[in-house]
């Protein structure tokens, strides 16, 4: 991997380019993503798996999503010195290469997103009380007039998708994206997805988590689940209803904690 030398100069001015001088490094130095990704699903002949993925990555970092974006890339020296790329992947075998091997690339680059965050000993903020805050929530893209596959009718009131994120810290690194249907209701297989990221969380430092939650997920399902996890709290909106009156329900576990439930006028 060829190492640059960063300047700071002495005109002001803006590319979008000179991030993968740092992104090549994050990817490189502080993951194993080329090894795990050949263990994952070995490869016996073409563009190997690291400078497919990477050449996405790549193309992510500049603000591209489109396949078709790493084109453009195929001769830029830069970006393939940048990422240490031998070779960027045309748009066909991106396309490809993800879609007969993204189940099994997925867990790579879920563990490499934590073992980043570790090897680089990434600065993770808490809050006054000690907790980390770990933020997890629903969010809505808006596809109306297209064709995507999975796109659907969105609580937003749109066609789309309606992807749930959880970011760790004051700093909000995220843990974790996983892309849903627009219609699939926030609730709808979170536990595994809850329990899968607060692992990630519990990995990363041994502080005590604080698990914010809106009112989408506001089921016993979830309150039973962080009242299990290990130095775990949590703070969860509800929307007033019978109940509104009350101080909202506290359920004591074993360990002697205790989840409270925040109405949506603020009281508790």
């Amino acid at each position: 991997m060829k190492r640059f030398k960063l300047e700071k100069s002495q005109e002001e001015f803006y590319t979008s380019h000179s991030g993968l001088a740092l992104l090549g490094p994050c990817i490189n130095k502080f993951t194993s993503l080329s090894q795990r990704l050949l263990q994952a699903s070995p490869l016996k002949r073409g563009i190997p798996h690291a400078d497919v993925v990477k050449s996405y990555l790549g193309v992510l970092g500049l603000g591209k999503s489109d396949f078709d974006a790493v084109t453009s890339k195929r001769e830029d020296k830069f970006f393939k010195e940048a990422l240490a790329i031998k070779e960027v992947a045309p748009e066909s075998t991106l396309r490809q290469r993800l879609d007969e091997h993204a189940e099994r690339f997925l867990p790579v680059v879920n563990y490499c997103v934590t073992e980043f965050l570790k090897r680089s000993k990434a600065v993770i903020t808490g809050l006054a009380t000690g907790h980390i805050p770990l933020d997890i929530d629903v969010f809505t893209m808006d596809n109306s007039n297209t064709k995507k596959e999975g796109a659907s009718y969105t609580y937003m009131g749109f066609n789309g998708f309606s992807p749930i994120a959880a970011y760790l810290g004051l700093e909000g690194w995220i843990m974790e994206i996983e892309m849903r249907h627009g219609s699939q209701h926030s609730q709808c297989d979170f536990i595994p997805y809850l329990l899968r990221v607060l692992h990630k969380a519990l990995d990363l430092t041994v502080a005590p988590i604080l698990v914010r939650l809106d009112s989408a997920h506001d089921a016993a399902d979830t309150l039973f689940a962080l009242t299990d996890a290990e130095r775990t709290d949590s703070l969860s909106n509800g929307i007033p209803g019978p109940m509104a009156s009350s101080p909202g329900p506290t359920l004591p576990s074993a360990k002697g904690k205790s989840l409270f439930h925040v109405l949506a006028n603020g009281s508790r």
